[in-house]
């Protein structure tokens, strides 16, 4: 029997607690842990971090408590199983929170581009503004705004990236270097857009391309239904646990239907992509076990999105790092997927898919390589703050690994 998760009397002391009824439920909007973790990264908060355990809701963190400490223990309580614990922040207070993510994020892109600058400043420009709309959707709920903001987004990643031959490289390295950074719907939607245009139909109209995008970004939309503790556990999952897991491809289907039926500016593919994206090729994938190509078989057969979200699904998620896996470089990655590549997926689309990481992945070495030798013209002093750069980067870098959780 499953130990029942209770709250400390010094905790019920401490914090105000609010009993939780349907009307002060609306009151509120969930944050995901992905997002949560870059509250490590802020010298402070304006505003409150709310945890709700059964039919209370607790004002665990205010402004003026902030402190590492009590981060870590939102964040370790919320990975037990027997917590049920979800966290929260008052809608009113929702745009500082982005405010203060935003401001991280920017200041990673930026860390990021002086520690390489062969990486392309544009890709990264585009995928901070997809994280955006990703936090927006990621247990935040569809809205009609929120769809509109996800729509002008995918927009402007498309117009942004659809030829740069840079992307897909800048985005598989980018993770090697910060892996905090990392935003798995925004990287999946760039994946699938980049690999959709430039490597399988160079002739793909702009709406299409930004169809593909929609789709990648609101993929995994019904992981907000998954407990933390199966999301973020670190072993295997038993048999009722991947159960749980899987039924995320319903809950977000279900979800996008409910937010295109309320008006929201999405159209249906999206919703058939993130029922979808688990299907596989050869017929055992989930949640329906479909096979093959909906063009040839449009009762049985994938969408071709979904086949093309699928490899970018897969692809990003050996890239990340989390509690139960390492991440792995690019080329591991690649060379993972090959294995399963002629049962999961469409070989039409991940051959050219493989080369074209591959090859974006030389052409970035190139440059890298073309920028090293620029070095030599750097003066006795511009060399000394370089290193001097560096030798702050590693101090930072040593600071932070004893103070944030060990993966989102």
């Amino acid at each position: 029997m499953t130990k029942k998760f209770t709250i400390k009397e010094s905790t019920r002391k401490r914090c105000k607690i609010v009993q939780l009824t349907p009307e002060v439920q609306l009151l509120f909007r969930p944050v995901s842990l992905e997002h949560f973790s870059y509250l490590w990264e802020v010298p402070s908060i304006d505003f409150s971090l709310y945890i709700r355990v059964d039919s209370e809701m607790i004002e665990y963190l205010r402004p003026q408590e902030f402190s590492c400490e009590l981060l870590e223990q939102i964040w370790m309580a919320s990975l037990k199983e027997e917590a049920a614990l979800d966290i929260f922040i008052l809608k009113k207070e929702f745009p500082r929170f982005l405010h203060s993510l935003s401001a991280v994020r920017q200041k990673k892109i930026q860390n990021l581009i002086e520690r390489d600058p062969s990486l392309d400043r544009k890709t990264l420009e585009a995928f901070s503004n997809l994280s955006e709309a990703s936090q927006m959707i990621l247990r935040g709920g569809i809205t009609h705004a929120v769809a509109e903001h996800a729509k002008g987004s995918a927009a402007f990643m498309v117009k942004q990236l659809m030829d740069n031959e840079l992307a897909m490289s800048t985005l598989s390295r980018m993770i090697q270097i910060d892996p905090t950074l990392y935003d798995h719907s925004a990287s999946v939607s760039m994946f699938a857009t980049i690999m959709a245009k430039q490597y399988i139909n160079r002739k793909l109209p702009l709406k299409e391309a930004e169809m593909i995008a929609q789709c990648g970004l609101y993929h995994d939309t019904g992981k907000s239904c998954v407990p933390h503790s199966v999301l973020n556990k670190p072993g295997s999952f038993t048999t009722e646990e991947y159960e749980i897991m899987k039924s995320h491809v319903d809950h977000g289907h279900r979800e996008l239907m409910e937010a295109i039926t309320a008006g929201a500016p999405i159209d249906e593919i999206v919703a058939i992509v993130a029922l979808e994206h688990h299907e596989r090729f050869e017929g055992h994938g989930y949640p329906k076990g479909k096979k093959g190509r909906a063009e040839e078989d449009p009762a049985n057969g994938i969408h071709v999105y979904a086949r093309i979200v699928a490899i970018a699904d897969a692809y990003s998620a050996l890239l990340m790092k989390r509690v139960y896996k390492p991440a792995l470089p690019a080329e591991k990655a690649i060379e993972l997927l090959r294995l399963s590549a002629p049962r999961d997926f469409d070989l039409q689309i991940f051959e050219p898919f493989v080369k074209g990481v591959e090859g974006s992945l030389l052409k970035l070495e190139e440059r890298k390589r073309e920028m090293d030798k620029g070095r030599i013209f750097l003066s006795d002093s511009e060399v000394k703050i370089m290193d001097q750069i560096k030798a702050q980067e590693k101090g930072s870098q040593a600071g932070e690994m004893g103070k944030r959780p060990k993966a989102s």
